[in-house]
């Protein structure tokens, strides 16, 4: 079964955009669109596993029209929904902090946003703990168990996966993303490297470099990298 998200915006354009986005995203998502308040309360289906919510705050581009807020009341009253991640978007951000505060927020995007925000809030719901899914600069749609990942390094916008299996190159997420998504067992230890700390060998002061268990280069870390 695919995941699936709902989504709640009024504007078209930027439904559009939205959607665009999640047909992008490395695997199969199914979608339930609605344009208004009435609507979602029309298409929303229990039977349905809706993996996550993206709902607009404030909908006829109205800041005193606060649809969103209530459609996602409704669904925090709902024992199906109230534990699924709710994503709220808006051009309003006086709204963000009841929507942090008093109901299931999960995140919020600030209009205009990019894919690779919506990437790396579906990736933060999707993955499991030990995987992350991307699209490599081949056009190959993958998932990579972080096990088998060493590090991870910056060449300008490419990111270059160090794996078990070789080297795997990928320009869907930037070096800041893939830190927050990969935050507990990895580690930014120099503005261009990611490193798997399971990994971590031993650490040498004067060159300033660390050796990786199972790989024969070392390599760098900086001045705000601290071994644990």
């Amino acid at each position: 079964m695919n995941p699936s998200v709902f989504i709640l915006e009024d504007n078209p354009a930027f439904a559009e955009a939205l959607i665009k986005m999640i047909e992008k995203y490395p695997i199969r998502i199914d979608y339930t669109y609605a344009a208004n308040l009435n609507m979602a309360l029309k298409k929303i289906d229990e039977a349905v596993h809706y993996t996550a919510f993206f709902i607009d705050i404030a909908l006829d581009d109205n800041v005193e029209n606060t649809d969103g807020l209530s459609f996602a009341k409704f669904l925090s009253e709902k024992s199906a929904y109230k534990d699924k991640p709710v994503i709220f978007t808006t051009s309003f951000p006086d709204y963000v902090y009841e929507a942090l505060n008093h109901l299931h927020c999960y995140a919020y995007l600030l209009k205009p946003f990019q894919q690779e925000d919506v990437f790396r809030q579906l990736d933060q719901i999707l993955r499991t703990n030990d995987s992350i899914r991307f699209k490599t600069a081949d056009g190959i749609y993958m998932k990579l168990d972080t096990d088998e990942i060493y590090y991870i390094q910056a060449f300008g916008r490419n990111m270059h996966f160090m794996t078990k299996h070789g080297e795997i190159t990928s320009r869907q997420y930037t070096m800041k993303s893939l830190n927050d998504i990969l935050s507990g067992s990895f580690e930014r230890c120099h503005k261009s490297f990611l490193v798997n700390k399971k990994y971590i060998q031993s650490v040498n002061p004067r060159t300033k470099t660390l050796h990786l268990r199972g790989l024969d280069d070392d390599i760098p870390y900086g001045k705000d990298f601290h071994i644990e």
